[in-house]
């Protein structure tokens, strides 16, 4: 019994093997599938952009907010107390050049004006009576010198009789004495005279005293009345009615809205653009830490409407770059804040400005600039999508794939621009804008959007390689 099982263990898997062999054998084989030859690769399909003409220059972006122009801030130029306060003179409200905001008590110093009028009007007195000293001691003088004259003439005709012993000596010595009588006298009128022009001189410098003490009185009595230097927006207002106030106090802050300024930041390579772009002799016209002025737009975005505003690249601000930026900070002057123009969805300036637009540039307004700067050398731009991470362009030439690295001048609105001969492109190249894998110099492809039309190349993403 043993041996059997032994034998069937090594009958059954032969058994079982040689029908499996006789199964395969019937079911038959099917012939090898017929080989096509794949022939030659068909060129790869690309999407393109057409190399376009920068004229005018370009525009170099930047962000930016509004500042005002200047601030102003008025003080007290005299104490006392708010004896009026306008209804104008509150924060937000806008106020006209020569606006009264704020009237300080005057009296005081309309006293100290009738005060020093009459001091002045005494002084003035005073001079005329010197006056009239001064003409009547003339006449005395004239009448003295009369006197001496005669009285000369008297001593030498007795001291001359005198020798002839006709009259006595004692006679001579009268009239000897007359003459020295009227000559002191004379000699008291010439000065009394002396005094009284320096007394009169003294009382014209009191008069001149008295008319600048008056004079500054006045002014004063005038500073007395805040008024508005400008038009502009009260920003704050620091008293109220009633209050007493010192000299000095800040009262009111103004801001001039006449003009109004956008600072940014740019960096060093769209200076150089905007330096590069001026001719030898503007370019050395500016001082060493001076910008060019160069036309710029400022822009507001409010929802999907833009409004723009002309204004100039004017000047930098501070001695230098900004440490942590790497930017130089600089200002954009707009001299005239009212004058918003609308921009539709195109580019294009509306006809009219829409009712929710702003009026005017206010302070804060977070805007973009866009400085308007010429250049020397013809330019080209494609879409920013068709530079590739690793700066390459790839460009489509007789149907052949043609690989340039050119160097970018800048980039705004999504395009990027180029020096027409350093970068070897040429307008009316096709650059393209689709992926493209394992991509080579001499490659064949083919506009995608041409093929579509002739009805060479099905629907679909263009982003694989054939090859």
């Amino acid at each position: 019994m043993k041996k059997l099982h032994s034998i069937l263990g090594w009958v059954a898997p032969l058994v079982i093997l040689g029908a499996a062999a006789v199964a395969f054998q019937l079911l038959g084989s099917q012939p090898p599938p017929q080989r096509v030859d794949a022939g030659a690769l068909a060129a790869v399909p690309v999407r393109t952009a057409v190399v376009s003409a920068q004229e005018g220059g370009v525009d170099i972006e930047a962000d930016g907010v509004v500042v005002p122009l200047r601030e102003v801030t008025l003080a007290a130029e005299v104490g006392g107390r708010i004896f009026e306060k306008s209804p104008s003179c509150k924060s937000g409200q806008y106020v006209t050049k020569g606006t009264v905001l704020l009237r300080i008590d005057p009296r005081d110093y309309e006293l100290d004006v009738s005060r020093l009028e009459r001091e002045l009007q005494q002084a003035v007195l005073t001079i005329d009576e010197i006056d009239e000293e001064l003409v009547q001691n003339a006449e005395s003088i004239d009448l003295s010198k009369q006197q001496v004259a005669i009285s000369s003439r008297e001593a030498n005709r007795l001291d001359t009789l005198a020798q002839g012993r006709i009259v006595t000596e004692s006679a001579a010595d009268q009239a000897a004495r007359d003459q020295l009588t009227t000559a002191n006298a004379l000699s008291n009128l010439q000065g009394q005279r002396r005094v009284l022009q320096k007394r009169r001189n003294r009382l014209v410098e009191a008069q001149a005293l008295a008319s600048t003490m008056l004079d500054r009185a006045k002014l004063d009595l005038e500073r007395t009345s805040v008024v508005a230097p400008l038009d502009g927006v009260v920003v704050d207002d620091r008293v109220e009615q009633e209050s007493y106030v010192a000299k000095g106090t800040p009262l009111v802050v103004l801001e001039d809205t006449s003009a109004a300024e956008v600072k940014s930041s740019l960096r060093m390579d769209e200076l150089a653009r905007i330096w590069g772009s001026q001719s030898a002799a503007v370019a050395a016209s500016p001082g060493a830490h001076e910008i060019p002025e160069t036309p710029t737009s400022v822009v507001f975005t409010l929802g999907n409407r833009a409004y723009q505003w002309a204004g100039t690249l004017s000047r930098q601000e501070g001695r230098g770059l900004d440490e942590k930026t790497r930017t130089l900070p600089c200002r954009v002057l707009v001299p005239d804040p009212t004058a918003v123009r609308a921009i539709d969805a195109y580019g294009a300036f509306m006809p009219e400005l829409p009712a929710e637009a702003p009026r005017s540039l206010l302070r804060g307004m977070f805007v973009q600039i866009r400085v308007h700067v010429d250049s020397v050398q013809d330019l080209v731009s494609i879409p920013e999508d068709a530079q590739r991470p690793t700066g390459e362009v790839w460009v489509v030439r007789d149907g052949k794939l043609v690989i340039l690295r050119p160097r970018p001048i800048h980039v705004a609105s999504g395009r990027v621009y180029f020096e027409s001969t350093a970068s070897g492109l040429v307008v009316g190249d096709r650059v393209v804008t689709s992926q493209l894998a394992n991509p080579r110099p001499g490659m064949a492809v083919s506009d995608a959007e041409a093929a579509a039309v002739s009805g060479a190349v099905p629907e679909g993403p263009l982003t694989e390689d054939p090859a």
